[in-house]
């Protein structure tokens, strides 16, 4: 039997994280082994955490005790942060019921937790990043001033799979402009066209990640505007009766969600999750990106991708994706029974 994949998800728990994090709790070819929340996205950090260790009760006893680690409540740089709406929606986890409360939440401090884990890891993990850097950004920027640490993850850390960032169309055709107003709604607190919100939330924590030395695939806008989220998608899942997949449909059918259903809502980190076990899935190409950090409030650039084959470090990213293809395995995976956690 083939050795299941080990990941490390870390999540600001938006209702897109529900779908990977589910996707992959679901998946036999994976075995999670914690989740870190930031409260730099959607959720609030308190909500954030509680969320995902009641979200636990639904893949049985033997994940009730899986880590949930407690991350940043503030990002490495900046004050980004989304809309009060969209933080309200998240912290309901989208009014979509928990099977019960854990009763035995594993609550951790999430840097106390993650480096005791790579001094004393000797397996091969994969990293899903779908909450934006901070996390991450925190702990590779300890492990540069701890040699030990550092080569410890890089040894541990097999690859991290991101999705965040676009390539705007002055690198490729067609390209991706940013998500940052059009999640505003008529508040348009944000000037900014060019970058992606993952990475707007934090973009010195995206750029610390970059540049620490571990192999990132990048799921950026390019390939995610591929894979809308459109009706048939959310009728195929609404009729699969497990748990899990009508947990999914709930958290797609309240009001904010459900308006951007065929219109705005893309398969944003369920496809970045979906790549952690076929790769095929995504056209990629290398670029060698740095995240642009000044912040100009007359033409804000910050965030946004900067193609720099002097200064950039080489990321995979991911440009292009099968829509049909992804569909069809995130299903196939809801469709499964949960996997044997003995």
């Amino acid at each position: 039997m083939k050795q299941r994949t080990k990941v490390i998800i870390d999540t600001d728990v938006d209702f897109d994280d529900y779908m990977a994090i589910v996707y992959l709790m679901q998946n036999p070819a994976v075995e999670v082994i914690a989740i870190s929340v930031t409260g730099c996205g959607a959720a609030h950090l308190n909500k954030g955490v509680a969320n995902v260790a009641n979200l636990l009760t639904l893949f049985g006893k033997d994940a009730l005790s899986l880590p949930v680690l407690r991350g940043a409540k503030a990002p490495m740089r900046y004050s980004n942060v989304f809309p009060a709406d969209v933080r309200t929606g998240a912290d309901d986890h989208y009014a979509a019921e928990f099977p019960a409360t854990n009763p035995t939440p594993q609550i951790h401090d999430a840097q106390t937790w993650l480096c005791d884990f790579f001094l004393h890891n000797e397996d091969k993990v994969t990293l899903l990043s779908i909450g934006g850097g901070t996390n991450f950004g925190n702990l590779f920027l300890s492990a540069q001033s701890d040699a030990i640490l550092k080569q410890k993850i890089l040894s541990g850390l097999e690859q991290i799979v991101m999705m965040g960032g676009n390539l705007l169309p002055r690198y490729i055709s067609p390209g991706a402009m940013g998500n940052i107003e059009p999640t505003l709604g008529d508040n348009i607190i944000y000037r900014n066209t060019v970058a992606e919100w993952n990475i707007f939330v934090d973009p010195l924590g995206a750029q610390t990640m970059f540049e620490f030395g571990v192999p990132i695939r990048l799921i950026a806008l390019n390939a995610t505007n591929d894979v809308p989220l459109d009706q048939s998608f959310v009728d195929d899942l609404k009729a699969i009766d497990t748990p899990q997949a009508q947990f999914l449909s709930a958290v797609l059918a309240y009001p904010s969600n459900a308006a951007g259903i065929g219109t705005y809502l893309s398969f944003w980190d369920p496809l970045a999750a979906c790549t952690i076990t076929d790769p095929s899935l995504v056209t990629t190409d290398i670029y060698k990106l740095m995240v642009w950090q000044e912040l100009d409030e007359e033409d804000d650039q910050s965030a946004s991708l900067v193609v720099d084959p002097s200064n950039g470090t080489p990321i995979e990213v991911a440009v292009a994706a099968a829509k049909d293809a992804v569909y069809a395995e995130f299903l196939r995976v809801l469709r499964l029974p949960l996997p044997d956690t003995k």
